[in-house]
């Protein structure tokens, strides 16, 4: 009977640890979470931020106190590590609150992955190369986490997206550019590439939110932005709140198809697209003019064509990191680099055409054919190759 009895004790005590298991299971199924956890553990001040700041930019080398203070913060890293593994992230954003929507804390999630990215600097230095670009996988991944449905998080997203093809950039100047660490590189970049990342999720995510705010009830709120963040004149202000809900609703409508004829336009050839986009808002200042209660498509249109020309400056500088790999891995094979650029490789989105390529004394330059039609500039892309 005790034998019995003791069975059964034991037998309930491993269902309650099976039981516990399951319910406090980790990571969570939402990376949401561990962002925001991380964000609370990370011990920043402004000096230490400045500093991983310039170190990023190469303004500083690496010295005792930044190692220290990645020492420091190593929690804040991992739990952005485990963030990174979960698939889904849901910020939990209320969007039924119109104009006074909250955000994520983006700018405590690039101060992370600044963090990250230190971390994985340290680790190159330290010649541990493999773990270094590990960090840089994991910052791709948090980029499309932080990817959402509005276009700041989009910002931000390939804010970090650069910062990490920088770090990449780096990461395989100082490495041994041998056949199978360049080629796990690319197998990685290749599952990165398999996670969405892209703008117009976040486009139509802002028409919604925006249509949520041309309502009568929200109109003293948006007139309150307009008012203090847009710093209009107070006859703006009045104007907003004199529409009626007739007036709203036609704002509502037009706002509505706007937006979708220039959403359309980001599938299109960088300078048909961009040309077609300026076109829209020409359009659409014509009308305010013509008929002046369409004015809270003018007050609240995001800055599409800056947004497009950023989305396609983000693809290509993609492109250049994957171009740049198979110049090494040629490099690797053969002992030296190629006279030319070999055919089939990524492009320059700008242009639409391959990269100019130019061997230099240390490496290569890979540089845009087509120009940034909103900066009038024309990128390129400066690699270095390890003697």
């Amino acid at each position: 009977m005790n034998s019995l009895k003791n069975s059964k004790l034991v037998l309930a005590a491993v269902v309650f640890f099976m039981m516990a298991a399951c319910a406090y299971s980790y990571p969570p199924d939402n990376a949401a979470v561990l962002y925001y956890k991380a964000a609370v553990f990370y011990g920043v001040d402004v000096e230490m931020g400045n500093m991983l700041a310039d170190f990023q930019k190469g303004k500083i080398e690496l010295n005792d106190k930044i190692r220290e203070f990645v020492k420091e913060n190593r929690i804040a890293i991992n739990t952005v590590l485990d963030a990174t593994e979960v698939k889904n992230c849901d910020w939990g954003i209320d969007f039924s609150q119109g104009v006074a929507t909250l955000m994520p804390p983006l700018s405590n999630l690039k101060k992370l992955a600044h963090l990250v990215t230190t971390d994985a600097k340290i680790l190159a230095a330290d010649g541990d190369y493999e773990a270094a670009l590990s960090r840089c996988m994991s910052l791709y991944r948090m980029a499309r986490h932080i990817n959402d449905r509005v276009y700041i998080s989009y910002l931000m997203g390939i804010a970090i997206n650069g910062l990490t093809n920088g770090c990449v950039t780096q990461i395989m100047s100082e490495m041994p550019q041998d056949m199978q660490s360049l080629t796990r590189l690319k197998s990685q970049l290749i599952e990165i590439d398999s996670r969405p990342f892209s703008v117009k999720p976040a486009l139509w995510g802002e028409r919604e939110a925006m249509l949520g705010a041309m309502t009568l009830e929200q109109m003293p709120e948006v007139a309150h932005i307009v008012a203090h963040i847009l710093e209009c004149d107070e006859s703006v202000k009045q104007k907003l709140l004199s529409l009626d809900k007739a007036a709203i609703d036609r704002n509502r409508e037009y706002h509505k198809n706007h937006i979708a004829r220039i959403i359309d336009a980001f599938d299109m050839p960088y300078v048909e697209g961009y040309t077609a986009i300026k076109e829209s808002h020409k359009k659409m200042k014509e009308d305010v003019k013509s008929s002046p209660d369409l004015i809270l498509t003018e007050l609240l249109e995001p800055a599409v064509d800056k947004i497009f020309s950023l989305s396609i400056r983000f693809k290509t500088h993609n492109n250049a990191i994957k171009t740049a790999i198979e110049l090494y891995l040629i490099k690797a094979q053969t002992g030296q680099l190629p006279a030319s650029l070999p055919a089939g490789l990524p492009k320059d989105l700008f242009s639409g055409k391959d990269f100019e390529y130019e061997k230099t004394a240390d490496g290569f330059i890979l540089r845009c054919q087509g120009k940034d039609l909103g900066k009038d500039e024309i990128y390129e892309y400066e690699f270095k190759v390890k003697k």
